[in-house]
């Protein structure tokens, strides 16, 4: 009986339970029958242009040397050269100022050799304004020629390029254009991979001020040094000085600025061979291999990188073909060129993986040599002004990495204009006017560099996308 009892009690009460899911059943599909009020409300915004800072450039001012000039104290720098600037902007009624940086580690620095932050504090928004500098020199122990853009301070920069190892000299200079201190954390790389570098962080660099700091000091009898800058507080403008000399005969200067951030896609604009048969020569000599075309790439990530190095000739202006190289991941690496003929060409590198990379060429003619670093360039798209700083037979170098023909329209201040096609894949360059800003419009996005060659001169400096400070931000309550 008591079994029984046990039994009913069961069944009721899973009866039970089974009616109030049914119950609940019949809710829910109810609910989801029935409609309901709806009601959506837009994320409440409004488009700010802010005041407009005055848009201002940093020019790294005079080469360095480890000497005070008279060979003696190889533990202090001093300035090498006098840089000749050019600047301009795209409204013919705006003054530019230009005012010298402090630079307390340059031991015999003036106002004309100065590191220089270029301004146009009364200018309207939207105006644009740019500067270059080149810096020539021909000394017993140091020559060449050395040019650059005059670059907008950043919080985050990437430079590839220059060694440490004997005979090779560089230098990474921080300038600090802003009315406050920089608190500057530098992260350097090699063909060893990540360095350990006591030191290197939390350089402070003051305000309206630049710091130099031997690249032998953080990264020493390195091959294929890397460099990362990343600044708070105020943001700076960091280049790297190279400058060889191989026993007793110069081998050339450069200063290069940053290269674009770690990307799959990246473009070198007006890379100049020259001098092949001379170079070839002296490859095989003792201290003469980096006169090698080569491009110097980092893998940050932990994935090695395929890449495919895509080569196009301004001569044809047609893609001349491609290859697959392969980085390891973690380290930096130099990869040679293909043999190209002389010329002017341009090289797309397809990665797999993120790369921040840079070209090396070098010129050897009438016995005098030297180099240059060719940054990657940014895709540009929209006006920009592109800088001629004094040197031997400049020219605009201009790389189409899309699938599409573009045109890019350039002109100068007097009002002469030309227009360049450029087709899908392609490149092409331009003859340019020395102490010349050209106003550059672009049908598609292409990258521009600014190229120097002469007998025992090669330089070149990419053209950056224009400063995007004032522009609108939106902002949501």
């Amino acid at each position: 009986m008591a079994a029984k009892r046990t039994v009913i009690a069961t069944s009721a009460r899973a009866l039970g339970a089974a009616l109030t899911l049914g119950a609940g059943a019949a809710l829910v599909a109810g609910a989801v029958l029935i409609p309901l009020p709806s009601h959506t409300a837009s994320v409440p915004s409004v488009e700010v242009a802010p005041t407009p800072l005055p848009q201002s450039l940093v020019c790294a001012g005079s080469l360095l040397q480890l000497s005070n000039g008279a060979g003696a104290d190889a533990t202090t720098a001093s300035g090498v050269g006098t840089p000749k600037r050019s600047s301009g902007s795209d409204d013919a009624d705006v003054d530019i100022e230009q005012s010298p940086l402090a630079a307390p580690d340059n031991s015999t620095v003036s106002d004309a050799t100065a590191p220089t932050a270029v301004t146009a504090p009364a200018a309207d928004p939207g105006v644009l304004i740019a500067a270059a500098q080149s810096v020539a020199v021909a000394q017993e122990d140091i020559s060449g020629l050395a040019s650059t853009n005059c670059a907008e301070a950043q919080a985050d920069t990437w430079l590839v390029g220059g060694a440490t190892t004997v005979g090779r000299t560089s230098f990474v200079l921080l300038s600090n254009p802003t009315e406050v201190t920089a608190d500057v954390d530098l992260t350097f790389f090699s063909e060893n991979g990540r360095l350990d570098a006591p030191g290197s962080t939390g350089i402070t660099v003051p305000a309206k001020s630049q710091r130099v700091f031997s690249l032998a000091g953080f990264a020493p009898n390195a091959k294929y040094p890397v460099v990362h800058v990343v600044s708070t507080g105020g943001y700076v403008a960091a280049s790297l000085q190279q400058t060889v000399i191989r026993g007793l005969e110069p081998g050339g200067i450069e200063l290069t600025g940053p290269t674009a951030a770690p990307s799959t896609d990246v473009v070198f604009a007006g890379v100049k061979i020259t001098g092949t048969s001379a170079i070839a020569e002296r490859l095989s000599a003792d201290g003469y291999a980096d006169l090698q075309a080569a491009v110097r790439v980092y893998v940050p990530g932990d994935t090695d990188a395929t890449i495919t190095v895509s080569v196009a000739s301004e001569s044809s202006g047609s893609a001349d073909g491609s290859y697959t190289l392969s980085a390891p991941a973690g380290v930096v690496s130099e990869l040679p060129l293909k043999d190209l003929p002389d010329g002017s060409y341009s090289v797309s590198l397809d990665s797999t993986q993120p790369i921040v990379a840079s070209a090396r060429t070098s010129v050897l003619a009438s016995g005098a040599i030297d180099f240059a670093w060719n940054q990657a360039a940014a895709p540009l798209d929209e006006d920009v002004l592109v800088p001629i700083a004094p040197g031997p037979s400049p020219r605009i170098h201009i790389a189409n990495s899309g699938d599409k023909e573009a045109t890019a329209t350039l002109r100068t201040a007097s009002g002469n204009e030309v227009k360049i096609v450029v087709p899908a894949g392609g490149t092409k360059g331009l003859d340019a006017q020395p102490n010349t800003v050209y106003t550059a419009k672009m049908s598609s996005a292409v990258s521009i560099s600014v190229g120097y060659s002469g007998d025992g001169q090669l330089s070149g400096y990419t053209v950056a996308p224009p400063s995007d400070l004032a522009a609108p931000i939106v902002v949501y309550p």
